[in-house]
């Protein structure tokens, strides 16, 4: 057990301090630590927290034994945009905390409620001020109290049940750590349990995947040890059962009032000809975290199309960006709905939503759905995995590597980084066997009547137009998005970035990869955006796996 630790909390201003005893030292995770300052000192808002440092002019930085902890309420708003700012590096908890150095933290107390540590690596993201929280270009305020704001946790968090089931499972603990007897629920209990189970997996994933049910069971007997279960193979399986169904009975419940992502799925919302309960489910398929939420309370459908409508006036406007992007974060669950529900033609979204079609909006609108910036995290990881895919290259052999070789050759000798970013997506493309003409269309400027003609048969693509003669060293004259024969957007910076772009606007309006770069795009969202990481096709695993040899 690790030795005591007193803390000051500050409330606010230095007025209101208060000591927290912390008997079994400090907790494993920010989130504990958290859930113990909600639980002694009644705390029901949110808040983020920030430690002092002495090597930093007494700044609230990191905590020390007998230091001083400050809380720092925040509105729903404020954490919203406070879980989006997190470092890709660091796990998101409940709070925000900065650390300058690295932290290890006791896994002996004996009230963790995480299975395993939630610990953090040195990291220098001292951006995560209290200024980055308003100003920041990436921050993005989803108003509705239904919409999640983290992705499916590294670390499932056990919450806490109803005050008799915490008892009874406090002294099944206690008995089981004297004499491992383990503890057979009684009915009411097990009820209790599975509720609150259901309630916290919800706040992730309205259709959990069998991987992440394996992983809520496992967290709640390493929580809960008096719940393992004797004769199978893990301990939890019967409980994984428990939750599967659970769920299913949990979403029907939803279903009756009235819950969009659930509705969306009824028999009486299935197309005709699509009448069977298990047909055409809509559901996340790309790591989706706000697929299809819940208007924003108060709100109704007619009070959403009047923000639409004048949404339209808006968007003729000049400096008219902060009203616009405030307007697409109120309307963002009207939207999906919208997509998900009566899945328009991109033509038609177009003229409904003109606002949508910026990098901006694209880049918020992918940040509203999967709670990850777009283009930040995307070129960050990108120039940070080029040296190891580079590495890869280096050993494919044939004629797929004689291709990547000419290609990185080119990225070797140009300096533009926009160059190098195309090189290194290109030699991806040859890396899984895919044809990268088959959604990045070339063209010269010299025949801009056939550039037009095959744009408008393009099902889904990028456009490059180059100056007659040009080398794929020299940056292109234009670049540009389309899907269904429809321009979306120009003038992009180079092949990458428009790449990227068209991997937004696949989750903005809920559309499938294209076939033939289903690999690439699974590596743009599974290993550099880490959305659903755990669970790669052999293709993409294999080449994770050489990467990080």
């Amino acid at each position: 057990m690790s030795s005591p630790v007193n803390l000051r909390i500050v409330f606010g201003g230095d007025e209101d301090a208060r000591k927290l005893a912390l008997k079994t030292g400090i907790p494993k995770s920010v989130d504990e630590l958290v859930l113990e300052i909600m639980t002694v000192f009644g705390v029901k808002q949110k808040f983020r927290l920030q430690y002092k440092d002495k090597d930093f002019g007494n700044e609230y930085m990191n905590q020390e034994d007998r230091d001083t902890l400050k809380v720092i309420f925040l509105s729903t708003d404020d954490f919203n945009s406070c879980m989006h700012e997190t470092a890709p590096d660091v796990p998101s908890c409940s709070s925000i905390l900065v650390p300058l150095h690295k932290t290890t933290c006791s896994s002996d107390s004996p009230n963790t409620r995480h299975a395993s540590p939630c610990q953090f690596d040195s990291v220098s993201e001292v951006y995560l001020s209290e200024d980055s929280f308003s100003s920041s270009t990436e921050t993005v305020l989803i108003k509705s109290p239904e919409s999640r704001t983290s992705s499916w946790p590294q670390v499932f968090v056990i919450p806490r049940f109803s005050c008799s089931a915490e008892i009874q499972l406090q002294r099944a603990d206690t008995e089981f750590n004297k004499s491992e007897m383990l503890l057979i629920p009684p009915p009411k209990l097990r009820s209790d349990i599975l509720e609150g189970m259901a309630e916290e997996i919800f706040r992730y994933a309205a259709y959990p995947t069998d991987s992440q049910l394996d992983q809520a069971a496992e967290a709640l007997i390493n929580v809960h040890p008096c719940l393992r279960e004797k004769g199978t193979r893990t301990g939890h399986e019967g409980w994984k059962h428990y939750l599967k169904i659970k769920m299913a009975n949990f979403r029907s419940k939803l279903s009756k009032i009235g819950h969009p992502e659930i509705t969306v799925n009824s028999l009486r919302n299935k197309r005709e000809g699509r009448g069977k309960a298990a047909s055409n489910i809509k559901k996340p398929k790309k790591a989706e975290v706000n697929f299809l939420p819940c208007l924003p309370r108060g709100e109704t459908a007619d009070s959403m199309e009047k923000e639409r409508i004048a949404l339209l006036t808006e968007v003729k406007k000049n400096n008219n960006e902060a009203v616009i992007k405030e307007k697409m974060h109120l309307t963002f669950s009207y939207r999906r709905q919208e997509l998900v529900e009566d899945l328009p033609m991109v033509s038609d979204l177009q003229s409904r939503w003109p606002a949508l079609f910026t990098v901006n909006e694209i880049n918020a609108e992918f940040m509203r759905i999967t709670t990850v910036p777009l283009l930040s995290k995307f070129f960050a990881q990108l120039d940070k995995y080029t040296a190891d895919l580079q590495k890869v290259f280096s050993g494919k052999g044939g004629a797929s590597g004689q291709k990547i070789s000419r290609i990185m050759t080119v990225a070797d000798k140009c300096g533009d980084i926009h160059i190098k970013r195309d090189c290194v997506i290109q030699s991806l493309c040859v890396y899984f066997n895919e044809d990268m003409t088959t959604v990045v269309k070339e063209f010269e400027d010299s025949n801009p009547k056939e550039a037009e003609a095959r744009i408008s048969e393009t099902t889904l693509g990028l456009f490059v137009i180059r100056k007659e003669g040009a080398g794929a060293e020299e940056e292109p004259s234009d670049v540009g998005v389309v899907i269904e024969g429809v321009t979306l957007l120009e003038n992009l910076k180079s092949i990458s970035f428009g790449l990227v772009i068209l991997f937004g606007l696949i989750y903005a309006l809920n559309l499938s990869y294209p076939q033939g770069l289903k690999f690439t795009f699974e590596f743009f969202q599974k290993v550099l955006m880490n959305l659903d990481g755990s669970k790669l096709s052999p293709k993409v695993q294999a080449l994770k796996i050489k990467m990080f040899q």
